[in-house]
This record gives structure tokens, C-alpha cells and sequence, in this order.
């Protein structure tokens, strides 16, 4: 009997022993860049019950997936499509083993560019509407958060509201409209400060033919950005829609008489007008705006935009004279060029606050248009 329960125990012994020579052998086919058979004795160590829970297999099994994972070989990617994955899930486990912090300084450089990857592959799989599998992503992200020892994740951006709002554009994308609300509503809860969560929401309700729950977004997301264009439009165009432009004219006169001085409010009200055709006000309210702050790049910009669209307006009436009619098409040419050169004017203040891409060529084709050469120039 005694000599069973010794051969026994060697028998144990010696699997042990083979299970850790597997940890050696990761280790050495990884200086090697064997990497495939690197990945077989990895994976051979952190599945056998004698090494499954050893932090040493699961550090080594995180480097050889990171070395696949960044191998510029196609041949060598292909050992694995989810090495990121892989990777970021073995150096997770490394630590949680890693009881006495023995591998903690070894592991947390490389789980950081690890959780860099996996967030690129989150996004990938998203884009290819993979969407189990961007899930994961975030999951294994959200793991890996208590390890974030030097804020290397953080730096990336890489925190547990940021993995909200991307399970939020994940599910809106996924068209899963219930877990969208949910996560919608997560982030509302925490005042996270994105204004998308809003308008995407009013566009959902809208669908939904829910104003209410549309105005309510609207209603939460104006506390948080009060000139937020886009959340504008939409509390306009779903007043219009309800023919209710009067009353959100009221509401609007109203605020301005308790604050005269908030240019946001005048601005607001402008682009009522204008989309009420009102265009004389929208210019006064426009004016009140940019006497309060003159470089509020909104109110240049659309002021602007008006201005380019009643000089169109003008030309349109020039191209529409008959020959004969010089006088008038004198008279119609200038006041085109009159309205022109205001939007120029508005255009240059809006693009010295926001230089975009959109501005310069707009001012670049005004110029063009006015005869001022060099001036175009400097747009180009």
C-alpha cells in the first residue's frame, strides 16, 4: 500500500513538474518568437488544475498573446484573431492571483497598451456591427479599471463613464432601443457630460412619436449645455411641428426680460425668427447677441448664413430681369453684394473662433465671388 500511495504521489509530482516546465517552455519559445508554439504551452499552463492559478502562466500567457497581437505578420496574427482579447483577460487574472503584488510592477505597463488594443477592437467590432463581441471589449475594459495603477487608462480615457457612454453609441447602433434608454439614463443619472446623449434621445423619442419624452431630454440636456445648437434646433423644429412657435416665443421673451444679457437667449430667439421667416428680427436678435459677446461664434456664423442667403435671394431676382431692365439690375447686384460682403464680414469673426473646414471654403468663394482676389487667397 505504501508503495501505491508513493507512486501516487510521484505521479502527481512529476504532472506538476510538467505543468511548470510548460510555463518555462512559454517563456523560452517567447524570447524565441516561436510564437505558436508559445501559445500551445500558455495555454497548456493556465488551463491544468496544477498552474491554472498560478499569476507567473498568466503573465507569460498575456506576453505571448501581446507579441501575436502586435507581430506585423499576417501569418503570425492569424495564430489568433482575439490575441488583444486574450491578452488583456490573461494579465487581469495574473493579478487577481497575484496576491503578495509579486508581478504587479512586470504587468502594469503592458495590460495599459493591452486595454489600448482591446479598446480599438471594441470600436472595430462595433463598426462591423460584431456586437457580442464589442460587449466583451468593454467588459474585459471594465475588469481591468482596479489595475489602473499609474492612471495609464485614464490618460487614454479609458474609465468606467466612458465605458458607459460607449455601451450607450454601442446599443444606439445596435438599434436595441431598450438597452440605449437604459444606459441613456445611466448617464443622465451621472451628469455625464456629453451632449450627443441628448440629442441622439430626442431623436429615438421622436421616432417613438414621443414629444413629451423628446421635450424632456431636450428640457435635461439645455441644463447641462444651454448653447448647444443642435438641442436648440430640435426644441424648435418640435415646437413648429406642434405649431407652437408662438408660445416658444413667449417662453423665450420671457427669459430674455429676467436675463437681457445672455447672448445664448438672443441667439435662440434669432434662430426662431429665422426659421419663421421673420428675418428682421432674427437680424436685431442676432445683433443683441454679438453686441453682448462679439466673438459668440454661432451667432456669427448663422447671422452670416442669413446674410448669404438673402444676397442669393437678390442675385436670384437679378438673374430672373429681363435685358432690357438695366437700372434695376444695377440696383439688384449691389444689394447682392451688399448682403455678401455682411456675411463675409460674420463669416471672418465665426472662422477666427472656429477655423473649419466649411467656413474657409464659404469665404473663399464669397471673395471669389466680390472680385477680391488676394482675400480669396488666404482661404484657399
Amino acid at each position: 500500500m505504501k508503495k501505491i500511495i508513493t507512486a501516487a504521489f510521484l505521479s502527481m509530482s512529476a504532472i506538476a513538474f510538467s505543468q511548470s516546465n510548460q510555463i518555462q517552455n512559454a517563456i523560452n519559445y517567447l524570447r524565441n518568437k516561436e510564437l505558436d508554439k508559445a501559445k500551445v504551452s500558455a495555454d497548456a499552463a493556465t488551463v491544468h488544475e496544477s498552474t491554472m492559478n498560478n499569476p507567473k502562466a498568466w503573465m507569460y500567457r498575456g506576453k505571448v498573446y501581446q507579441a501575436i497581437y502586435f507581430d506585423t505578420s499576417k501569418v503570425v496574427k492569424a495564430y489568433d484573431l482575439e490575441s488583444a482579447e486574450k491578452s488583456l483577460d490573461s494579465y487581469i487574472k495574473c493579478l487577481k492571483f497575484d496576491k503578495d503584488g509579486v508581478y504587479k510592477d512586470e504587468v502594469k505597463g503592458p495590460l495599459v497598451q493591452a486595454t489600448a488594443a482591446v479598446s480599438n477592437k471594441a470600436n472595430y467590432y462595433k463598426m462591423n456591427k460584431e456586437f457580442d463581441k464589442a460587449l466583451y471589449c468593454y467588459e474585459l475594459l471594465e475588469q481591468a479599471l482596479p489595475y489602473d495603477f499609474d492612471q495609464g487608462m485614464k490618460r487614454a480615457n479609458i474609465t468606467k463613464e466612458k465605458l458607459m457612454y460607449n455601451k450607450f453609441d454601442m446599443y444606439k447602433y445596435a438599434a436595441n432601443k431598450e438597452k440605449t434608454k437604459e444606459y441613456a439614463d445611466k448617464l443622465i443619472d451621472i451628469k455625464y457630460k456629453e451632449p450627443k446623449i441628448y440629442t441622439d434621445m430626442v431623436k429615438l423619442s421622436l421616432i417613438d412619436r414621443d414629444t413629451t419624452k423628446a421635450l424632456d431630454y431636450i428640457t435635461k440636456g439645455k441644463l447641462m449645455f444651454e448653447d448647444n445648437m443642435e438641442l436648440v434646433n430640435q426644441e424648435i423644429n418640435i415646437y413648429l411641428a406642434r405649431n407652437k412657435t408662438n408660445e416658444l416665443k413667449t417662453k423665450l421673451n420671457d427669459a430674455i426680460n429676467l436675463a437681457p444679457d445672455n447672448e445664448v437667449l438672443h441667439a435662440i430667439l434669432a434662430n426662431l425668427y429665422q426659421k419663421t421667416n421673420e428675418n428682421d428680427k432674427a437680424e436685431a436678435e442676432y445683433l443683441k447677441a454679438l453686441e453682448i459677446k462679439s466673438d459668440y461664434e454661432i451667432a456669427n456664423y448663422n447671422l452670416g448664413v442669413m446674410y448669404f442667403n438673402t444676397g442669393n435671394e437678390w442675385n436670384d431676382k437679378l438673374g430672373a430681369l429681363p435685358p432690357k431692365e438695366t437700372a434695376k439690375a444695377k440696383e439688384y447686384e449691389a444689394k447682392a453684394n451688399e448682403y455678401f460682403r455682411k456675411a463675409v464680414a460674420n463669416f471672418e469673426k465665426s472662422y477666427e473662433v472656429s477655423p473649419d473646414k466649411a467656413t474657409k471654403q464659404q469665404l473663399r468663394k464669397l471673395f471669389l465671388r466680390l472680385g477680391e482676389t488676394e482675400k480669396a487667397d488666404k482661404y484657399k
